[in-house]
C-alpha cells in the first residue's frame, strides 16, 4: 500500500463511526451529507437515488423499516490520488409484520471522492449474500 492510499484508508475508516451513529439515531440527513452533492446510493429493489435530497429519502426508507438494525465496516480500502473504493460487508435485520425477523448480510462497494481535503461517498451499492426469497 502506497502511503498515499495508507492515507486513505484511515482517513476513510475514521468516517465510518460517525456514519454508524448517523444511522443508529436514524438521521438520513446527517447520512446524506457523507455524499456528493450528485452522489448516488444504489440497494436492491429500488431505482438509484441520486443527489442528497434522494439519498437521504431512500435512508429515510431504509431506517424506517421496523426494528431496524444495520452495521457495515470495510474490509479493504485503496486510493489513487482524490478517488478511493472502499469494499465492505454488512448486516441488516429488521422486522416483518406476521413474519419472521429479516436477517440479511451481503458486500457492498463505495466509491469514495476527495473534494476540499473531505472524502464523500460518490457511489455507494450494496447486495445480498443470500438467495431471494
Amino acid at each position: 500500500m502506497t502511503p498515499a492510499s495508507a492515507t486513505a484508508d484511515r482517513e476513510i475508516r475514521a468516517l465510518i463511526p460517525a456514519w454508524l451513529d448517523a444511522v443508529r439515531r436514524k438521521d438520513s440527513a446527517a447520512i446524506a451529507e457523507f455524499y456528493t452533492p450528485d452522489g448516488r446510493f444504489m440497494v436492491p429493489n429500488a431505482p438509484i437515488a441520486e443527489g442528497h435530497a434522494a439519498v437521504a429519502a431512500l435512508w429515510d426508507h431504509l431506517l424506517a423499516l421496523p426494528n431496524a438494525a444495520l452495521r457495515f465496516g470495510p474490509t479493504h480500502i485503496e486510493a489513487d490520488g482524490d478517488l478511493a473504493f472502499e469494499i465492505g460487508t454488512y448486516t441488516l435485520g429488521f422486522d416483518r409484520p406476521g413474519a419472521a425477523r429479516v436477517e440479511d448480510r451481503g458486500k457492498y462497494v463505495v466509491v469514495w471522492k476527495r473534494r476540499d481535503g473531505t472524502w464523500k461517498a460518490a457511489a455507494d451499492i450494496l447486495n445480498s449474500d443470500l438467495p431471494p426469497g
